[in-house]
């Protein structure tokens, strides 16, 4: 009988040569993922690297590739303002009033530099006339400041402020006069008329502004413009109180009965506030700005010989004023 011993062992050893090469794969394959995990994790790395800066080194990490584009605001032009040729202005308002037979009286006022020009015939430029309806900016000027000292509020008093100054409404100023005076007409005149001299001016104010009372009001061109001035400057109650008076007064306006010769230039806003009385007073007081700069003009006329021909001369001494302050 043959022996099966070789074929055992043939078989035992045919098996361990099938292991051995399975475990060689096994391994192959393990130290093949190695390698793949090694390699992808030195890219991350150097990724990682190139995108961060150096500690200490002063730059920012690279967060995006869209940079930031820079905006600058240009600052306004500023207008380097010269002082007025006062003197050719002085003289040019001289020979606008020469011969003339009424009381003329002009005031012109450059708040930049609180020059003053003014020229008068038939009386001095700082005599008081008759100018009823000029007492409405010292009005104005004592609302504002009540309503600072708390006896009056603001906004009860503020639509007639408007309507007296932007639309000439007299009936506005007599009951602001007398909202002024707490119900009493007359202590609401004393009061504006106190408030003038605090503020270094004067005003007769001694009938009321509608001339439903006897009487007359009396002011002169220096005194208004004076007033108007402390409002262009700020000084007028307070720098809020004068800006919110400012702007009430540039209003375009209606009821003005005057021709101001302004309407038709350009950059130029103004604000007045006139008197027509014929026979009487022919009176406008106002502030005019132009692109680079403002002026206050106050024009008083007593006794004109006619009505047409005093509003032509106050037309035409707004104007000629004008260019003075347009550069």
């Amino acid at each position: 009988m043959k022996s099966k011993k070789p074929d055992i062992f043939l078989g035992i050893t045919m098996c361990m040569l099938v292991l051995a090469a399975v475990l060689c794969i096994v391994i192959l394959n393990l130290q093949k993922r190695n390698s793949e995990e090694e390699t992808s994790t030195e890219a991350s790395q150097s990724m990682s690297a190139e995108n961060t800066q150096p500690s200490g080194s002063g730059a920012a990490p690279i967060t995006s590739t869209t940079e930031a584009i820079p905006t600058t605001t240009e600052p306004k032009p500023t207008v380097d303002l010269q002082p007025i040729n006062d003197t050719a202005l002085k003289a040019a308002l001289d020979e606008s009033l020469r011969g003339l037979t009424s009381e003329w009286q002009v005031m012109v006022i450059d708040p930049a530099f609180d020059t003053k020009v003014g020229s008068a015939v038939n009386c001095d430029v700082n005599a008081w006339m008759t100018a009823n309806r000029m007492a409405q900016v010292f009005i104005m000027g004592t609302v504002f400041q009540q309503a600072q000292d708390g006896t009056l509020v603001l906004e009860d008093a503020l639509d007639d402020v408007k309507a007296m100054i932007t639309a000439n409404d007299t009936y506005a100023a007599d009951r602001l006069t007398d909202k002024i005076g707490g119900g009493d007409t007359s202590k609401g005149r004393e009061a504006v008329k106190a408030f003038a001299v605090a503020n270094g001016v004067q005003l007769g104010f001694n009938r009321s502004v509608s001339g439903a009372s006897s009487g007359r009001n009396f002011v002169s061109a220096q005194q208004t413009a004076e007033i108007l001035n402390l409002i262009c400057g700020g000084k007028l109650v307070s720098e809020a109180a004068s800006a919110q008076m400012l702007e009430i007064l540039l209003t375009p306006m209606d009821n003005l009965e005057i021709d101001t010769g302004l309407t038709s230039i350009d950059n130029v806003r103004y604000g007045f506030i006139a008197d027509i009385e014929p026979n009487t007073c022919i009176c406008a007081m106002g502030v005019v700005q132009t692109a680079n700069r403002s002026f206050v003009i106050s024009v008083v006329c007593n006794k004109p010989v006619t009505t047409e021909g005093a509003k032509k001369k106050l037309t035409e001494l707004i104007s000629l004023t004008l260019p003075y302050f347009e550069s």
